[in-house]
């Protein structure tokens, strides 16, 4: 297995945590990191198309300091942020499993809610702010952190190295940071297997030869596995990969996997102790302003953990990390704390603020905070810059190849139950993620595990069949892209949601810069109308969970790229 992630496989189901060491920024000047570029403004004042804005100095300190302060708080989720099962038969039993083995924590009861708002209908800024609670299916997080689960993963696969007389070498290996070329890092050589061993796959990373394997698993998505694949002869498999990025899909579904683009900010707020009133013993702004609409509403009296935001078009989801993690529980005689929170934008704000996802410009990323923060103290009704001016650290990413907003829908195993993952036989490649199946890591997971047991069976059978490849004569039973009601409507993957949740309405037209705009409470929807072109990097599974390897004695039967 290539993963490109630089400390422990995860991909969007990923954690930073307290000893985690800073990437190595290359030209940085006296210790400034990050590093600054000519076109990084030092201004507090940015000119932009809305106008003036004006960035607080706390919030430019704070953006330099890169997220230095909130790594040393405690475990951090900066990406997927609920897991459920999301009526996966298997994996329901595995976070049964996961629960008893201390992997996972299960959310309190009502301490995972959505933030409605109704409007006044004569003053369309005033709104009343009420908190639903969502009881009824079971809600988990990872213990000490979401990247838990694909760590513990990673434990079991390597539990089978060595394991029997017969085993020749490990029969799994995990290669961390390592990009295989997105250019000629995938070559086809099954033509001369006869005489190379029957291997149909040489992997490389730059000049550098990772191997040659008899199987290749593409388990990402986005820009880097459409190039990957794109000069090799899987041409009818390549097809799928090809990846269009927008904010939501037309009704029938669209010709093509779709991807939006999620910002994710994480960032540290003042909290007196001595303050008392708040969410768990919290007193910031947020923590109060929590605690007293949960104070208000029927079901949630509890600490609230999660909010799935649904009165505010810039937002999505909010979650206190310092709860979940138990970040004052390591210094509970502290007079004062920190409280460190993720904050989740739609995918109209990030398609609208979209830059390049890898280097993002620091008046860009004052920008997103900036707007970000001013949209969740609307949100939450709070006095304009009492969130803003209470941030002491931030940690802007964007998520430019983030939640698949359609799905890849076939039935070539069984009419009864869609396939959930592509396999070329030919040519002995195949694709797993949460495209294929559900836009969450129970479809990650899920979707890796039904491929695993393909690749078992076919070699014990030495089949060579192909499931869910596209028909080059369209029929009525082929496979086809469906959109995804949980992605579209969350806006983050498939999560729970209250019965009276709001419904996704498709826009009447295929115009990205017309809003989408739920029925009901939810609050009205924001317009997408930005040009960028973010260079999104594909990683392992998002809100995703990597996929569970299979066990076999053949060291070189697969290789999996992330």
């Amino acid at each position: 297995m290539f993963d490109t992630g630089r400390l422990r496989p995860g991909g969007r189901c990923s954690s930073r945590l307290p000893n985690d060491k800073p990437a190595v920024v290359q030209n940085r000047s006296s210790g400034v990191y990050p590093a600054k570029r000519p076109c990084d403004s030092q201004d507090t004042i940015i000119n932009n198309q809305q106008g003036i804005l004006e960035v607080p100095e706390n919030i430019q300190k704070a953006i330099y300091n890169y997220g230095d302060d909130i790594a040393k708080l405690g475990p951090v989720d900066h990406a997927a942020q609920i897991l459920s099962s999301n009526n996966i038969p298997n994996f329901e039993l595995q976070l049964e499993k996961w629960l008893e083995e201390g992997v996972v924590e299960a959310f309190p009861d009502g301490s995972v809610c959505e933030l409605l708002g109704n409007h006044n209908n004569e003053n369309e800024e005033e709104q009343s702010v009420e908190l639903q609670p969502l009881n009824g299916e079971m809600m988990y997080y990872g213990k000490g952190g979401m990247g838990n689960i694909p760590i513990t993963m990673r434990d079991y696969c390597q539990s089978f190295n060595g394991y029997g007389d017969e085993y020749t070498g490990p029969s799994f290996r995990l290669n961390q940071d390592v990009w295989v070329s997105p250019s000629n890092g995938v070559k086809y050589i099954g033509k001369e297997k006869e005489t190379n061993g029957g291997y149909l796959w040489e992997l490389r990373a730059g000049k550098k030869s990772l191997g040659k394997y008899h199987r290749l698993v593409i388990s990402h998505n986005g820009k880097c596995a459409d190039r990957i694949m794109s000069r090799t002869p899987a041409k009818a498999f390549h097809s799928l990969l090809r990846t269009k990025f927008a904010p939501y899909v037309p009704q029938n579904g669209g010709n093509q996997m779709t991807l939006n683009s999620i910002y994710s900010l994480v960032f540290a707020v003042k909290s007196e102790k001595s303050g008392g009133g708040g969410n768990g013993g919290l007193s910031s702004p947020i923590a109060k302003a929590l605690s007293k609409l949960s104070s208000s509403s029927e079901g949630s009296e509890g600490d609230i953990y999660t909010v799935n935001i649904k009165n505010e078009p810039n937002l999505r989801l909010l979650s206190c990390n310092t709860l979940k993690h138990h970040h004052t529980k390591k210094n509970p005689n502290s007079e004062s704390d920190t409280e460190v929170y993720t904050l989740l934008s739609s995918p109209t704000f990030g398609k609208k603020f979209k830059g390049p996802q890898e280097n993002l410009p620091i008046d860009l990323q004052q920008k997103v905070t900036i707007k970000l923060l001013e949209s969740l103290e609307k949100s939450l009704s709070l006095e304009e810059g009492s969130v803003i001016n209470s941030v002491v650290d931030v940690k802007v990413q964007l998520w430019g190849a983030a939640v698949p907003m359609n799905t890849w829908t076939s039935h070539s195993i069984s009419k009864n139950e869609v396939d959930g993952f592509v396999y070329d036989g030919r040519g002995g490649v195949g694709a797993c993620g949460d495209w294929i199946l559900d836009p969450s890591v129970a479809g990650a997971w899920e979707s890796g595990r039904r491929l695993a047991n393909h690749l078992l069976t076919a070699q014990e059978l030495d089949s060579k069949l192909s499931v869910g490849l596209p028909d080059k004569v369209p029929k009525d039973d082929s496979g086809k892209f469906e959109p995804s009601s949980g992605a579209l409507g969350s806006g983050i993957g498939t999560i729970p949601t209250s019965p009276n949740s709001a419904e996704f309405v498709f826009p009447k037209s295929n115009d990205q810069q017309q809003s989408n705009r739920p029925r009901g409470g939810g609050g009205r929807g924001g317009r997408g109308d930005g040009r960028g072109r973010g260079r999104g990097r594909g990683r392992g599974s998002n809100s995703r969970g990597d996929k569970e390897g299979s066990k076999s004695s053949d060291r070189s039967v697969y290789s999996v790229t992330l």
